[in-house]
């Protein structure tokens, strides 16, 4: 009688391992296929939604606060050399003029990305 229950859970173990297996399979085979339209938004939108979700470690914790230091450096090299040069103002409005611009169309353009989506969602939603 034991013997039987042990095999029965040992059947049900290895179904659902089986079962695991099959699922990373074909999760591996679906991410190696990223050459046509559909699979290759799939995979990079996988990459962006995880790309946060794991605790960053020591070296990642290092590498960020140095990419953060270069870059603010670097900005404030460029504002320091424009300020001796009596520039500064001319470099600022020329950011404002052309960038400015450019992150106000990404930004529209972002929020009405956002508003098709949502209101897509709720039509799906009523039309169950």
């Amino acid at each position: 009688m034991y013997c039987a229950s042990l095999d029965g859970t040992l059947l049900a173990w290895l179904k659902m391992a089986d079962r695991k297996h099959d699922r990373w399979l074909q999760d591996i085979e679906s991410r190696q296929r990223n050459v046509v339209f559909p699979l290759t938004t799939h995979n990079e939108t996988r990459f962006w939604r995880n790309l946060g979700k794991q605790p960053f470690t020591t070296n990642t914790k290092i590498g960020l606060a140095l990419l953060t230091c270069m870059g603010w450096g670097f900005l404030a090299t460029i504002l320091v050399a424009a300020f001796h040069e009596g520039v500064l103002w001319a470099l600022v409005l020329a950011f404002i003029l052309v960038w400015g611009p450019i992150f106000g169309v990404i930004a529209w353009s972002t929020r009405r990305s956002l508003r098709n989506l949502e209101s897509a969602r709720r039509h799906h939603r009523s039309n169950r």
